[in-house]
């Protein structure tokens, strides 16, 4: 306690003496560890005689240890046995010491008053009377005001595990489930130390935004420094202080756009009183309030509440000495007590109404919510009847604003037509910041920002996805990642209102409806083209085979000539030479490609095993390959004379040839999902067994497989408002049926976002005014006026849904890349052991035969030479 406290507990005492009807009372004061200097200025103070009337007070001061309780009790028996006895002892905060003073006063009926937090599990006493709340009472305010934050998740930041009783109703505002990372409580310890900072990252990677903090007054500015040096202060984030004492320090200095609120039980409509009377005892330049804590203020309260109570009474108070080594009591200590119990107080107090229950316990009073940044009362809980009232709808529009004037705002979103497109610049200039986009999204928070106020910057989500929870990594990416980690203030898109992404974030009114539709295929004129044979391939499948036979064919010839096995006797010439052949030539290999590719035979075959590999893995391809295509053109034969047309989501679902599928990811998989309607939940199961094939990683490449698919074979399900501005530029696509839902886009932000109000009020002016009308015209018409249908964009006619794709078949070119690589190493090897062996015989240096051997393998032209006898 400081010397402005000291001071005020003298004026507060000695003003006592100035209303008190009864005479020759005194009041035992125990002091906790307090400096000598203040506990004499306290005493003087005290026996500053004041009169007025027939009263006189007197005081007992001691200085007690409040970790040694057998000089506590000591001190206690003493004071109680001075002179004429005391009326009421006051005692110092709740510590080990407490239970034995107690005790002491529940044995000798001596009044035992507290000014402190008392732990719930402590031992009542019914000679005892606690100014400060009861703690349960005091843990359910707390519980009700931290439930009207809304908030999903929190983290309970604290210092010593017995304050876990003070916060206790808290544990119970979330169903705690160890395998649930998405709502939850987590607890933190400080520790010891003056460095919290590897604490405060850890929650700040956790992407936790809300903290409850419960630690020392002198501590409180420090963690808070140390948090925002751990970017942990700043608009995202929201703290709860419940220390009484915390609305006292100054928070100027932090300079942060966090939300900080915290409790007091002063009321500030009291403090009239109080300056009345400082100025009286010539205290004024002390006056404001700030300098005065909640522990003074309760000690104030309770004095005052024992002399109304003593004046009530009047001469039936009496002290005696009691002696703790005698069998006695206080003569007027259980009628002092009894009447205080039922006594109740509403006015002249600085901590609200008084009153207390048969254990002595206080349960009267209020809880006054404060925004410390802004120094103003948002809130009251009344332990009344355990209800909050809240007053700051007014205000918190204004601070929000604000708040987003003083910063500039990150707008988490991705890319996507019409929504956000990147810019076309024609003279090829690098543009940067926001010009670098454009699209209906930078224009409808372009107009935003200019009703609220404030600056903004695009950024794009890393994973370009709109934000679904995340089973393998226990997290939530895309746009509602980005908010939830604190990396953008809003998130901007054509991102769904979804029931699961409203738990964890808050979303602006909306800005757009819609519903999902069917993208689907205008049906193609029936004529044949004049290649039809050709259909089950794609073009490139066809060019890269061409190729591949090229490849084959040089590639075979120039094996048979490395392979010695593939060289027959022409003529004997003499002893020492043989004349030898090869019947491979270019034309000869080329047939044998051709050949197997066809399914015909040769009248010649090779001898070496690595062209007799090479061969193989040619055979292995063109089986794979003439299966692929008599299967495919079978099935395109047959699909092809068959009506795939479909009217509704009823036919798309009773049907199995035609195909569908969705974007991964998004709000429209999460409604097939978790449907509960037999019709949906069977096309998800159809489309969830295929779901390389049927899904999509955006809307863009979900439009192209509509629009290449051969006989409208594959139906594309997305939102509707995409679906319109797709079929102002795709004139063979349409869309089929009703939407099979109703939903709405809004503008994602963190939970409890203080200035979701002031987002929400300007969509409404936007939308009042026709802006937003007007903004969707623009980028759904105007901007596609030139490639528009009605500007008389051709039919696309192409087909290519069932065309098998390079990409299908990339397994068998793979194969026979291998076995060419195999055929080539061998034959290298191959080679390079006959030239040794030769050199060996013929003694002959190894480079001089490697060097002709290799000039004559490469003389194509030459198809015979002189053998080298080897044996």
């Amino acid at each position: 306690m400081g010397i402005i406290g000291s001071v005020l507990w003298c004026f507060l005492i000695i003003n006592y003496y100035s209303h008190s009807n009864v005479n020759g009372l005194t009041i035992g004061i125990l002091f906790g560890d307090y400096p000598a200097q203040e506990q004499l200025l306290i005493n003087n103070s005290i026996s500053s005689k004041y009169e007025n009337g027939e009263i006189i007070f007197s005081s007992n001061i001691r200085s007690i240890s409040g970790i040694d309780s057998y000089t506590a009790s000591e001190t206690m028996c003493q004071m109680i046995s001075d002179g004429s006895g005391v009326a009421a002892v006051f005692g110092p905060k709740h510590s080990i010491s407490t239970t034995i003073l107690e005790a002491i006063s529940s044995e000798f009926q001596v009044p035992y008053i507290l000014t402190s937090w008392k732990p719930p599990s402590a031992i009542e006493s019914e000679y005892t009377l606690n100014f400060f709340p009861d703690a349960s009472l005091f843990a359910r305010g707390i519980s009700d005001i931290v439930k009207s934050f809304g908030w999903k998740s929190f983290v309970v930041l604290y210092e010593d595990d017995i304050i876990l009783e003070k916060l206790q109703h808290i544990f119970v505002l979330q169903k705690y489930n160890k395998n649930d990372r998405r709502n939850r409580i987590i607890l933190e310890k400080l520790g010891p130390g003056s460095d919290y900072r590897r604490i405060l990252e850890k929650i700040q990677t956790s992407s936790q935004t809300n903290v409850i903090l419960d630690c020392r007054m002198e501590n409180i500015i420090a963690i808070l420094h140390q948090a925002k040096s751990v970017n942990m202060l700043n608009a995202f984030n929201n703290y709860f202080i419940t220390n009484l004492d915390a609305y006292t320090l100054d928070y100027s200095e932090l300079n942060t756009t966090a939300n900080i609120t915290t409790i007091k039980l002063i009321d500030d409509n009291n403090y009239e009183f109080l300056e009345d009377s400082m100025m009286k005892m010539g205290l004024g330049e002390l006056i404001h309030h700030k300098k005065f804590k909640t522990d003074i203020m309760l000690f104030y309260d309770a004095f005052w509440f024992m002399n109304e109570t003593l004046n009530e009474l009047g001469p039936a108070i009496m002290t005696n000495p009691v002696f703790c080594n005698r069998k006695e009591s206080s003569v007027s200590g259980k009628k002092l007590i009894e009447y205080m119990h039922k006594r109740v107080s509403t006015s002249h107090t600085l901590t609200g109404p008084i009153s207390f229950d048969h254990h002595g316990n206080r349960i009267s009073f209020n809880l006054f919510v404060v925004d410390v940044l802004h120094e103003t009362n948002i809130a009251t809980w009344s332990s009344h009847n355990s209800t909050l009232q809240v007053n700051r709808h007014f205000d918190e529009k204004l601070t929000a604003v604000s708040n987003l004037q003083g910063t500039k705002v990150i707008v988490s979103s991705r890319l996507g037509a019409p929504y956000l497109m990147l810019r076309q610049n024609e003279d090829d200039d690098i543009s940067t910041g926001n010009a670098r986009f454009e699209g209906y999204t930078l224009d409808l928070v372009a107009g935003i920002a200019k009703i609220v106020g404030f600056e903004f910057e695009v950024r794009l989500t890393e994973d370009q996805k709109y934000g679904s929870w995340d089973e393998n990594n226990g997290k939530w990416n895309g746009i509602i990642g980005d908010i939830l980690n604190k990396k953008a203030h809003l998130g901007v898109a054509d991102l769904t209102i979804t029931h699961e992404r409203r738990e964890v974030v808050d979303f602006s009114l909306p800005f757009m409806s819609l519903g999902i539709g069917i993208l689907y295929k205008k049906q193609p004129r029936g004529n044949s083209r004049m290649f039809e044979f050709m259909s089950p391939f794609s073009d490139s499948v066809w060019t890269y085979t061409g190729y591949l036979i090229i490849f084959m064919s040089i590639s075979l010839y120039f094996v048979m000539r490395l392979s010695s096995r593939d060289w027959r006797s022409s003529q004997l010439a003499d002893k020492e030479e043989v004349i030898v052949e090869n019947l491979w030539n270019i034309k000869n290999c080329i047939w044998m490609i051709f050949g197997s590719l066809t399914g015909q035979g040769c009248e010649i075959f090779p001898k070496g095993i690595s062209a007799r590999i090479a061969i193989t893995t040619w055979w292995f391809f063109c089986m794979i390959l003439m299966s692929c295509y008599i299967a495919n053109l079978t099935a395109f034969t047959n699909l092809s004379t068959l009506d795939s047309s479909i009217n509704n989501v009823e036919d798309l679902a009773r049907q199995s040839r035609i195909k569908y599928g969705l974007l991964e990811g998004g709000s429209t998989e999460s409604f097939f999902e978790n449907s509960n309607y037999s019709t949906y939940q069977r096309m998800w199961s159809n489309m969830e067994q295929r779901r390389q094939e049927n899904f999509v990683m955006s809307n863009y490449e979900g439009v192209e497989k509509v629009s290449e698919s051969r006989n409208g074979l594959y139906a594309f399900l997305m939102e509707s408002t995409q679906i319109e501005y797709v079929l102002e530029t795709h004139c063979d696509l349409k869309q089929v049926g009703d939407w099979l839902d109703s939903k709405s886009y809004g503008i994602a932000m963190p939970l409890n976002a203080p200035y979701r109000t002031a987002v929400n009020g300007a969509i409404l002016r936007m939308q009042e005014s026709g802006q937003l009308a007007d903004l969707k015209h623009k980028w759904w018409v105007q901007k596609q006026a030139e490639r528009s249908c009605a500007a008389g964009r051709e039919y696309n006619e192409k087909r290519g849904s069932y065309e098998l794709t390079l990409m299908d078949i990339i397994g068998i070119f793979l194969v026979i890349l291998f076995g060419i690589a195999l055929a080539l190493i061998l034959t290298i090897l191959t080679f390079l052991w006959d030239i040794r062996k030769i050199s060996k015989k013929q003694k002959l240096p190894y480079c001089k035969i490697l060097m002709e051997e290799l000039k004559f393998a490469t003389f194509i032209w030459s198809s015979k030479r002189r053998y080298r006898l080897q044996e």
